[in-house]
């Protein structure tokens, strides 16, 4: 899915970021080689919520409080995650991220859904989408098709539903090269 597809239905992305900027440390550190269609979008947009609902975390946005900084939300998910499973073990059968092959948070509902990429299984694999909504959905979709086909209304989805909006949310820390 091309980036510019987008613009009819988000406006112009706003942050308009370097890729490898942006991605190259955060990706070094967690050992994650993220799926391209994944950080231009972000890159591109930066952290914000899709249609009132969908909060997307970026690599360099604000730590803390309102901030939608990305590292804090896979902390944030692993807690969660944690605590729940001890309950709910067979609700809660995915490893995430920092495990290895763990799913990898990047949004989180209003109501508390939870968005995540799903690592390719295998060397030649393609990334995938979860969504936590008390029961998993799993898409064999990249990102931006995912997002795509959510805005459209094609997946029923609880987490992006009604018309199509992007709200930046929160600052970033300066670009690095």
């Amino acid at each position: 899915m091309e980036l510019s597809q987008f613009r009819d239905l988000l406006g112009p992305p706003q942050c308009n970021r370097e890729v490898e900027g942006d991605w190259g440390a955060t990706g070094r550190d967690a050992g994650i080689d993220f799926p391209g269609d994944y950080k231009e979008f972000i890159s591109a947009y930066g952290p914000g919520c899709i249609n009132e609902q969908l909060y997307l975390y970026h690599p360099k946005g604000e730590a803390g409080g309102a901030g939608l900084r990305l590292a804090e939300l896979w902390d944030q998910a692993a807690l969660a995650h944690a605590a729940l499973s001890q309950d709910n073990p067979e609700e809660f059968q995915y490893p995430l991220h920092p495990a290895v092959g763990g799913l990898v948070a990047v949004g989180r509902s209003i109501s508390g859904n939870a968005l995540f990429l799903v690592p390719p299984r295998t060397e030649r694999g393609s990334w995938g989408v979860a969504v936590d909504m008390g029961e998993w959905a799993f898409f064999d979709l990249s990102f931006t098709d995912f997002l795509w086909k959510a805005l459209q209304g094609d997946l029923f989805l609880p987490v992006v539903e009604g018309e199509p909006s992007f709200e930046p949310t929160g600052r970033l820390d300066p670009p690095t090269v």
